[in-house]
Parts: C-alpha cells; structure tokens; sequence
C-alpha cells in the first residue's frame, strides 16, 4: 500500500511539474457526483422537509379565526304565549327579534396532542433522509457508466502504445530491407509486405484513437471534467480480501425504509392518544352570546377546554397497525434476499479475479519469450533467412501477447473496482 502511495505521489509530482493532469477513477466518480443533475436533488430535499417541518411546528401554535353572520328570522316565539299564565305585567315580556348578527373572533390552542405531531417530526425526517438515501443510490448508478468509459480508454490506449510501438518496429524492418533491395540480397516483395502490414497497423491505429478520444469525451461529459490529450489516466489498484460485508447505497436504503415504518407505527400510537385543547371567543352581536333576552347589541366573551378521545374507530388504527407491522416483514424478506443475491454476485466476481490473477502470473515471462522469438526472427529476416510473412507472425505474436497481458490487468483492476462498488466499501 505505502509502495502504491508513494508511486502516486511520484507520479502527481512529475505531472505537476510538466503541466500533464493526473486522474484517478476516484476523482471521476466525485466529480460526477457533484456535476449529475441528481445533485440538485438535495437541496431541493431539504428545502421541502424544512417547509413541512415549520408546519408541524406550527400545531402547537394559537389558532385564530375571524367569523362573522348575519340572519333574519320572519317567525319567532311569542314570549308572552310562552309565559302563559305567569304573573307577567303585560308589555313587560322581552321581546325577541327577528335579525341576528355578530362578529367573532375565535382562539384555539393544542394543550397535549397525544404526542401526533412530535411522531409526525419524526416521520418527515426520516422521509427526508430517505430521499438523500435514493438520491445517494441514483447517483451511485453512475459507477458503472463511468467504469465503462475510464477502463475502455485505459484499454484503447494500451492497444495505441502496443500498436505505435508495432509501426516503429515495421518502420525499422522496413529501412533494412530497403537496404538489402539495394544491394541486391533481398527481394522487393519483402518491403512491400512489411510495407502493406505497417499500413494496416497505421489504420488500426487512427481507429483506435478515435475510441480514445471518444471514451474520453463521454468521460468529461459525465464527470464535468476538461481532460487534455497528454493527461495520465491511472489504472485503480483497490485492496480487497474476498470477506468484505455488503454496504451499498442499495442495502442502506432498506434500514432507513425499515426506520420510516417504525416511525409510521409511532404516528399511528399517538393519533389514538387523548388530545387536549383550550379556546376562547371575543365577539360582538344581537343577541350577545347567549343572552337571546337581550334586546340590544353588546360585546361577549367566552373560554374554556376540552378534550377528545376517540376511543372506538371500528379497528381503522388496528388495521393500519397491521398493515405497517406487515410491511416491515416483507421489507426484512426483500433485504435478506437482495443481500443473498449481491453475495452470490460477489463470489463469481471473486473467483473471476482469482482466475484472471493467477493467469496473469505468467505473462511477463511469456512476454519476454516472445520478444525473444521475436527478436531472433528480426534478424534472420534481415539476414534473409526467413519471409517477411514469417517474421509477421512471429512479430505479431508478440505484439498480442503484450495486449493480451495489458488487458488482463485492466480486466483485474475492473473487476476489482465492480467487487467494491457491489460491497459498497470505502475506496
């Protein structure tokens, strides 16, 4: 690990020093967070969950309102029939009238809500961290675009190196037999192949940069980042030992669902709760209040508390009760079997790295052999003992077991960074 810290370090230093950017798939899957439209998402988030959490607040806030009615009435009691009998003096009986109006204003204040709208805080805030938590796992499905795009222009540009490295060879084949021509030892069929296959190498070679630069692009487009053509993009060499624990945003946001049905359930408790309330009324009208024996308009006022308690809803709460206790068990099933699936995924992605690990200890070996073969071929070519086809294949050999070689490890490294993005662990 220090070794792989220190060749970075090293690495950085000397791009620093030549102007040339150093990026890391690391650098790549931060740059991409931050530039997704998705990132918009959290912001918007938390503004929604701060509005909706002023307005739970605000339950415990007085309520005011302002009334006002007005009625006329064409019958009404005859007090005096009412009276009957009574002892009355006659034109002394109150008289009733036939309109009715009054102007309120009416308070209302939450005493104790059975706890309703702390259970309500605490659902919203867990809304809110689980729109973050779907917002971390939307975004996290970039990794695999980007993984796409950084190991195809890692292989595009082996494949460029091998192939440059290829023409510069023929080039030099080429010069020698030209000499031979002209002195006579060698045959001008053998320029016109090493010529013919120099050519066919030139045009792989235009293909494959423009790969490169395509990958490239598509690259800064999704990361928001400007690369240059000289930029170095280094291979990820993460640590891994097969006995990682499975984390991902995926995964995490099976807890916070589980954490939102328990707080559902808390909500559901306290809306059976006893509520108790105050309110008080100022107003003014015809009759006063209550005094319907008033003959004429005065102010009034009145307070007073209550309380509620539902304490029968036909099992409505039950039910629900039922229903969210219901949804936790399925919720425990989808995580266990999503968690059982990703680990099967990890261990054929593991035995994959172990295959392509204990195939690529030999490569070097056979590398070097081929460029020895190689290199004999070279000469006997020059000395004219061989075809130029034959010293091709020989030449070509070598050059596709250095690709070969170069592609194992960019498929290493790429299943390596695939096994960690599936466990979710820290790079």
């Amino acid at each position: 690990m220090k070794k792989i810290i220190l060749t970075c370090s090293m690495l950085l230093a000397f791009a620093a020093a030549g102007g040339q950017q150093v990026v890391t798939l690391w650098q790549c899957y931060d740059a991409a967070a931050a530039a997704t439209p998705l990132a918009k998402e959290r912001d918007i988030y938390t503004e929604l969950s701060s509005l909706r959490d002023q307005n739970l607040s605000a339950s415990y806030l007085p309520g005011m309102d302002i009334n006002g009615s007005y009625a006329y009435y064409s019958d009404i009691p005859d007090i005096e029939a009412v009276y009957g009998s009574l002892p009355i003096p006659p034109g002394t009986a109150p008289a009733i009238p036939h309109q009715f109006y009054k102007a309120t204003l009416d308070i209302s204040q939450v005493i104790w809500d059975g706890g309703v709208t702390r259970s309500a805080r605490e659902v919203e805030e867990v809304i809110r961290e689980l729109n973050m938590k779907q917002n971390e796992a939307a975004i996290y499905q970039l990794h695999d675009q980007i993984n796409s795009y950084y190991f195809s222009m890692l292989l595009a540009a082996s494949q460029a190196e091998v192939t440059g490295v290829l023409i510069s060879e023929l080039d030099a084949r080429m010069k020698e037999a030209l000499s031979g021509v002209r002195n006579g030892v060698v045959p001008q069929v053998t320029v016109d192949i090493l010529n013919a296959e120099k050519i066919k190498a030139e045009q792989m070679l235009v293909e494959i940069r423009h790969r490169h630069d395509a990958f490239r692009k598509a690259l800064g487009q999704i990361t928001g980042m400007t690369f240059a053509g000289d930029d170095a993009f280094l291979l990820p060499e993460p640590v891994i030992t097969g006995e990682e624990t499975i984390d991902n945003p995926d995964i995490r946001l099976f807890d916070v669902r589980k954490r939102q049905l328990g707080a559902t359930m808390n909500l559901l408790k306290s809306q059976r709760m006893p509520k108790a309330f105050g309110f008080a009324q100022a107003g003014y009208g015809l009759p006063p209040g209550n005094n319907f024996f008033s003959e004429v308009p005065d102010p009034y006022y009145s307070v007073g508390v209550g309380i509620k308690w539902t304490i029968f809803d036909w099992n409505k709460t039950s039910n629900e009760r039922k229903y969210v206790t219901l949804q936790q068990q399925l919720l425990d099933i989808n995580k266990s079997a999503t968690e059982e699936s990703l680990q099967r995924v990890l261990t054929v992605k593991m035995a994959e790295i172990e295959a392509l690990r204990e195939a690529g200890g030999r490569d070097e070996e056979l590398i070097m052999i081929r460029q020895k073969i190689a290199a004999v071929s070279a000469s006997q070519l020059k000395n004219g003992t061989i075809t130029a086809s034959e010293y091709l294949t020989e030449l070509n050999g070598e050059k596709q077991t250095v690709i070969s070689a170069a592609v194992r490890k960019i498929n290493i490294a790429r299943a390596e960074v695939e096994y960690i993005n599936i466990t979710g662990i820290n790079k």
